[in-house]
């Protein structure tokens, strides 16, 4: 049972992504407290201005965005081979919150994505 998820991985590659280079394009795109629940697991982003940060767990404050995602899902989003819109019109992505938010996930799902080592 103590199987890590797969989605734990790709957290740690966007935590990577938004504490170097990236970090700045992507929370000046988001601005605000995402929080993923993986099969019950929470994942908190905060994006906001002046902060930028992923921890496991849920955030201290209220979040902007939720989004609800089995781990299976997570990953097929994060690997490009289903997009957020059709997550969601499947049912497989719940968004609770802003919804202007959830239109710009883009950004966070590339910056999950497991690099190509050259």
């Amino acid at each position: 049972m103590g199987k890590e998820k797969a989605s734990a991985a790709l957290f740690d590659q966007l935590q990577a992504a938004i504490e170097g280079g990236e970090g700045d394009d992507i929370v000046g795109k988001m601005k605000g407290l995402v929080v993923f629940d993986i099969d019950g697991e929470k994942w908190t982003l905060d994006l906001t201005p002046g902060s930028r940060s992923v921890k496991k767990g849920a955030p201290e404050g209220k979040p902007d965005l939720t989004l609800t995602i089995s781990d299976e899902n997570f990953v097929k989003l994060v690997m490009g081979k289903i997009g957020p819109q059709q997550a969601f019109l499947m049912r497989k992505l719940k968004i609770g919150g802003s919804m202007a938010l959830a239109l710009k996930l883009q950004p966070i799902l590339d910056a999950a994505a497991p690099r190509a080592k050259l």
